[in-house]
């Protein structure tokens, strides 16, 4: 069974102890920069961003050759293989649009986290 609790010693689980610090700025610019990072993946500035989901779902489309394929009547298997090629593009763009929800998703998470620690260091510094 694997554990599920780190070691005692492990770094910053005491934060007073191991002198850890937490600069909300600092973290609301690392997710300001991951966002920045994921616009091309996602397609924004279209034209510029080859391996974004626009540009893998346009010139990476495989309709032509699969229609070639499924167009050879002397080879039964063409149109197995045809359609498992088709199936597998559909799903490798629809894990690449997970990824690209997972990775949006990660960055909210930085922000909010950038979020509260900003008001717990209000709050320990008597602003709130």
């Amino acid at each position: 069974m694997a554990e599920t609790e780190p070691p005692r010693d492990w770094p910053g689980l005491q934060p007073e102890r191991d002198g850890v610090t937490y600069d909300p700025k600092k973290i609301a610019n690392i997710a300001g920069e991951l966002r920045e990072v994921l616009k091309p993946i996602r397609g924004e500035g279209r034209g510029e961003n080859q391996g974004s989901i626009i540009d893998l779902e346009t010139y990476g489309s495989l309709r032509a050759v699969l229609t070639h394929v499924r167009s050879i009547e002397r080879w039964q298997g063409g149109q197995a293989f045809a359609d498992l090629v088709s199936h597998s593009q559909q799903e490798f763009l629809t894990a690449y649009e997970e990824v690209l929800e997972n990775f949006a998703t990660a960055i909210s998470l930085v922000e909010a986290g950038a979020g509260t620690y900003q008001v717990t260091n209000a709050a320990n510094e008597g602003g709130v």
